[in-house]
């Protein structure tokens, strides 16, 4: 039981979340409703870790970790919109979790049938 424990502590958070593409709309980056963790592909193929994004006229601002130490660290900087090729957003993935589960339960499940098999003789 402790492996399957193990198991579930490491997949887990893999399969809850994933990276999806988003819109770049002022709705969905306002400083009242901005993602928490973005990732954003500029034209030159650069990867940049954004955090809390917001789109303030015809740039995207966001805060970037520059040392690694605390948020306190961090520092604000913005990236032109007409720079940016795509936008990804860290999301909650309700499919993942249930498939996750779903095949979680039939191992667990596996596991019990085996386990009184084997106490049954």
């Amino acid at each position: 039981m402790k492996t399957i424990a193990l198991l579930v502590i490491c997949v887990l958070p893999a399969a809850c979340t994933q990276w999806r593409v988003a819109e770049l709309q002022p709705q969905q980056f306002s400083a009242e409703q901005s993602p928490e963790e973005t990732r954003l592909i500029l034209n030159d193929s650069t990867r940049v870790e954004a955090s809390h994004p917001v789109l303030v006229g015809d740039s995207l601002v966001y805060w970037i970790d520059s040392t690694g130490a605390s948020p306190a660290d961090s520092a604000r900087r913005a990236v032109p919109v007409s720079r940016i090729r795509r936008v990804e957003v860290h999301r909650f993935d309700s499919t993942g979790t249930f498939v996750i589960f779903l095949l979680l339960g039939g191992v667990v499940g596996g596991v019990i049938v085996f386990v009184n098999g084997l106490g049954g003789d």
